[in-house]
């Protein structure tokens, strides 16, 4: 395989930008800066930020079984024109991943699209039932990165606690949505919005509740647990307290709380139902200062394609979810320009964060690391349009709104992905 060099541009290298040279072969990252062998390619990145793959610790592909919403081979390029290089995929697909034929068909009609690294996320229980524990050691070795129940609740506590002692004997990573079943009987944060349009309501409780059980229990059990799209104030104080009380867990916000509020809701605008619900002002910037000092590790997309049919219904009706992929790079970027957060910072959140919560080697420019690499124009001005939207969903609120910064490369295992 032949050698490539990345020339001229602004490299993040550890947590700060530096001038240098990426050079690149068979797949790998072989040398940063000066290097004796000429290449046999170049890429000029002269004016641009060359930064690791972004990595998206949980979205929905929909396939298997829901191609009518979105198909792998949709979704993986919608994440790498958003500099997307590694998905991991929530296991609520139908069939359900709890059998290694499941995973192996992901892994089959990932390998068949365009590049990006698809990690399936094992069932954490037969069927998401939430009853029986899935076979995830066997998940394990068939190719799963973590284990989940997705959306779908865990009401036995019993259970849960089987399923954290299970995972910490083999040293396997738990994903859990905290969200008590009972307070989460709603469709709309508990607050003025919801009480003005008659919204059933969610309370930010009902977070919060199943939250403290959880990390009771990871206390008791010694589990490594990822709590998974934080929405709430007292959400990031929980997870704060327990990383202080060298309790093993992660945490992560998916990047629509980081912008959307209750008050999107106030139109009684479908495309912003969402799940967690989008809570108060007061949440959102708690999420955003959890973002910037690290309590929340990382930043996904919490991608939820639909059909739009499903959103052109009254609020309540509608299904819940926003489909992220191709408007991600675009917020992460506006995110640094409207906050006092760094760029550097961010970039980590969605690059070396999700690699160190999940033991993976990509997400940093270091030797020996995969060569999954992002060249980003900052000067690249663009206005968001469903009508360019290459995910099948098509369910975002984000239509008209400027970003400015763009991909040029996506590159993924040394292989130009996009464009």
């Amino acid at each position: 395989m032949s050698t490539t060099a990345i020339t001229n541009g602004q490299c993040l290298i550890g947590d700060a930008f530096v001038s240098t040279t990426i050079h690149y072969h068979d797949g790998r990252i072989t040398a940063i800066g000066d290097h004796d062998t000429t290449p046999d390619h170049s890429i000029d990145a002269h004016g641009k930020l060359v930064i690791p793959g972004f990595i998206d610790c949980y979205a929905r592909l929909r396939e298997p079984g829901f191609e009518k919403s979105a198909t792998i081979a949709h979704e993986t390029k919608a994440a790498a024109r958003s500099g997307i290089t590694t998905i991991m995929c929530a296991p609520d697909t139908d069939p359900v991943t709890d059998e290694p034929a499941t995973v192996e068909l992901i892994k089959r009609r990932a390998a068949a699209a365009n590049g990006v690294k698809v990690l399936p996320i094992g069932a954490l229980t037969t069927g998401l039932g939430g009853k029986q524990l899935g076979e995830m050691l066997t998940l394990s070795e068939s190719g799963c990165i973590a284990f989940s129940n997705g959306d779908h609740s865990m009401e036995n506590t019993q259970v849960i606690r089987r399923a954290m002692e299970y995972s910490a004997g083999f040293d396997l990573k738990l994903i859990i949505a905290p969200q008590d079943p009972w307070l989460s009987d709603g469709v709309a944060h508990e607050g003025s919005v919801a009480t003005r349009l008659g919204f059933r309501a969610i309370p930010a409780a009902a977070e919060t509740v199943a939250l403290s059980q959880l990390i009771e229990l990871c206390y008791q059990t010694g589990a490594s647990v990822h709590f998974s799209r934080l929405s709430s104030h007292r959400g990031v104080q929980l997870v704060s307290q327990a990383k202080k009380d060298n309790i093993s867990v992660t945490a992560d916000v998916g990047i629509d709380h980081l912008f959307l509020t209750e008050m999107d809701t106030s139109d009684f605008n479908s495309l912003c139902h969402t799940s967690p619900p989008l809570r108060s002002r007061r949440d959102l910037e708690a999420l955003r200062e959890g973002v910037a000092t690290g309590v929340l590790d990382a930043i996904c997309s919490n991608h939820a394609p639909h059909e739009l049919d499903s959103k052109l219904t009254p609020f309540a009706e509608s299904e819940p979810g926003i489909s992220s992929l191709d408007s991600f790079m675009g917020l992460l970027l506006k995110l640094a320009s409207e906050t006092q957060i760094p760029l550097t910072t961010l970039i980590a959140r969605a690059t070396t964060g999700p690699a160190d919560c999940f033991s993976l080697k990509q997400g940093r420019l270091q030797i020996d690391a995969p060569a999954d690499i992002n060249i980003i124009d900052t000067d690249a001005d663009w206005e968001f349009s469903l009508e360019t939207m290459l995910s099948k969903g098509k369910n975002s609120p984000y239509h008209g709104w400027d970003f400015t910064g763009a991909l040029s490369h996506t590159i993924i295992n040394g292989q130009l992905i996009h464009p």
